[in-house]
């Protein structure tokens, strides 16, 4: 179960997993806003509050993952980051009130296996109760959280697993993808214009257009980090901590013995009883005779051997270790001097002889070639309380001080650093990170407080504020006056162009022919006989619109129009659409392809569900927060 819970978790459920596990180790201080005192929720779904501090969480997620989009439109996107949590807070609810459950070891195990909790890929109790009280969480509440998790997804698969694809659906699908369409098309290339701009055309582009000739919103940022790096720099280590931890990991630092072996296999099956493994046994006796006799190993394992791999190469293994075979076969390996022949080895397979041909023995490295890994370990290991609890400092302190970082910084005994100007799209240093842009132009700091913590990976948490704001301002228009000219030629240019291709798509209309209309105005014609959907020798703007074109009438071709890429016009006439009948599909393909029905069907029907839900759920929400 929680394998697949793992394999499918997306959608509402990943979006759940994120708020309610990976959220209160991305943001120090979860318990600021799980018990929020007195503050008024901005909504209120049943019996459940929504806090102002969940809205902005989940709000600076959605920011972060706009990254390179202009324009983004802030309160759009914390009105959906709240209606996000509403809809998740009634999937919930209505999964808890048909008495869904989850038990206790579903949710020990998923527990375990979540990264935050895990030391070399295993599960750290001790990590597990750090973190958890540095958030001020009990086992209780976490295991709480993680099972209403658990259960929103046994409730979204049992709804997404209901859906079905019709024959008559495939069967479209299928259709459509193998339908083929013929035609042929003009291609004119975009004209180029150097006709006289007026300056009062320039002036007139400028005012219409002035949104795309601001220098944008700048901001820099002073901050406080706690670096993992940091504190483990400041750990004391004697040479007595390296030679101990170097013998507690020492098997970390040592090469597993390899032996290259060649076996000899005479096939014995036990349940063809006792006659069929002695008849077994004789023939691997006889085999040994041969050998012992001087015969070339290589060669009579071509010749007798029942493993038809290794047979083909004198019976070579290549190079094996002790764990990676059958526990006889190992035994038996690992006791020879290398060029020494075993006795017969029965194991599952049958009998073997076997022969070592190279022996690399097993390595440890020494202390001192490691002691500067060891170094780096033993301060990491120890540094990672000091982490968890300077990162409580930092948000204690930024939460109870809002207006500045000096108390923190004095808390901590760190320096307050800043950063240069950076935009909402882009910046250096720390702010080329998306969170900390995001965090930087939140409403809460760009009102001059401070932001909440944000973490950068697992080994950096960060608190910031607004060190100096420059507001988006407009360029002077001599500054843009050559790129305006520029536009205003090239939409000139369009103009021509698709003015051109109007005329010769209105003559191939009344009958002209394309060949004829390409040799007059100079252009390129192109056939295209079997064009499919996949295509990926033709443009796919024109692909696109050839395939949007209406079934040619009567055998009269349809003419019509597109502008590619490039800005160069197309005139194309669909001259028919051809589709084979009906045939059988490779079995992989007819999967994936209700695979991919199947999944399109069910997410269109759970949204369906979830609005349903979500209207009929006793929802309030405060009115402000609907402005």
């Amino acid at each position: 179960m929680l394998q697949a819970i793992r394999d499918r978790a997306q959608g509402i459920f990943a979006w759940v997993m994120l708020i309610l596990v990976g959220v209160p180790f991305a943001l120090w201080g979860i318990q600021n806003y799980l018990d929020s005192g007195k503050e008024q929720p901005l909504a209120v779904v049943g019996d459940r509050d929504i806090f102002e501090r969940e809205v902005t969480q989940a709000y600076q997620q959605s920011l972060a993952n706009q990254v390179g989009v202009v324009d983004v439109d802030e309160k759009e996107l914390k009105q959906e980051a709240l209606e996000r949590l509403i809809r998740n807070e009634v999937i919930a609810q209505s999964a808890e009130a048909k008495k869904l459950a989850v038990t206790d070891n579903a949710v020990r195990d998923f527990i375990q296996t979540l990264p935050y909790f895990q030391t070399e890929g295993r599960f750290d109790m001790e990590k597990y109760k750090i973190m958890l009280s540095s958030q001020g969480l009990s086992s209780a509440q976490f295991a709480t959280q993680v099972r209403r998790a658990l259960l929103m997804e046994q409730y979204q698969r049992g709804l997404l697993d209901s859906a079905f694809v019709t024959p008559n659906q495939l069967a479209t699908l299928f259709r459509l993808r193998n339908q083929e369409r013929e035609f042929e098309y003009l291609r004119i290339p975009l004209k180029t214009s150097n006709s006289p701009v007026s300056d009062a055309e320039i002036e007139d582009y400028y005012r219409k257009n002035l949104a795309a000739y601001r220098d944008p919103e700048r901001i820099s940022v002073e901050y406080i980090a706690v670096r993992l790096d940091d504190i483990a720099k400041e750990i004391d280590v004697t040479d007595e901590d390296l030679h101990n931890l170097y013998e507690e990991q020492k098997a970390n630092f040592t090469t597993e013995e390899r032996r290259k072996v060649s076996h000899i296999l005479v096939v014995a099956d036990s349940q063809d009883g006792e006659a069929a493994e002695q008849t077994a046994l004789t023939k691997i006796k006889k085999i040994q005779d041969r050998l012992a006799k001087g015969e070339d190993f290589a060669k009579v394992a071509k010749e007798t051997s029942d493993d038809p791999v290794s047979a083909q190469k004198g019976g070579d293994l290549d190079f094996i270790t002790k764990g990676g075979m059958e526990q006889n076969f190992a035994d038996a390996a690992f006791a020879l001097r290398e060029g020494e022949l075993s006795e017969p080895v029965k194991t599952s397979f049958g009998y073997h002889l076997i022969k070592v041909t190279e022996v690399f023995p097993a390595k440890v490295k020494s202390f001192d070639e490691v002691k500067g890994e060891l170094r780096t370990t033993f301060q990491r290991n120890e540094a990672e309380n000091k982490f968890y609890e300077d990162g409580q400092t930092l948000t204690e302190y930024s939460y109870e001080h809002p207006d500045s970082l000096e108390p923190a910084a004095k808390a901590l005994n760190r320096k307050i650093e800043s950063t240069g100007y950076f935009t909402r799209d882009e910046g250096e240093g720390i702010a080329a990170e998306p969170a900390i842009r995001a965090a930087a132009f939140s409403e809460d700091v760009m009102n001059g407080r401070n932001s909440d913590p944000v973490e950068l990976g697992s080994d950096t948490a960060i608190v910031l504020r607004v060190k100096d704001h420059q507001p988006a301002s407009d360029k002077p228009l001599a500054e843009v006056k050559e790129d305006i000219v520029a536009k205003l030629r090239t939409e000139e240019a369009r103009k021509e162009t698709s003015k051109l291709a109007g005329d010769l798509m209105r003559q191939a209309q009344q009958g002209a022919a394309f060949t004829d209309l390409a040799k007059k105005h100079g252009v390129s014609v192109f056939k295209e006989p079997n064009l499919r959907r996949d295509a990926k020798d033709v443009s796919s703007v024109l692909r696109n619109a050839v395939f949007k074109a209406a079934r040619p009438a009567s055998e009269q071709p349809v003419v019509a129009t597109v502008e590619l890429e490039n800005g160069d016009q197309a005139v194309f006439k669909l001259i028919a659409v051809k589709e084979d009948a009906p045939q059988e599909e490779a079995k992989e393909a007819e999967t994936a392809a209700r695979q991919f029905l199947v999944k399109t069907n069910a997410q269109r029907e759970f949204s369906s569900f979830v609005a349903q839900l979500r209207e009929l759920a006793d929802v309030y929400v405060k009115p402000q927060a609907e402005d």
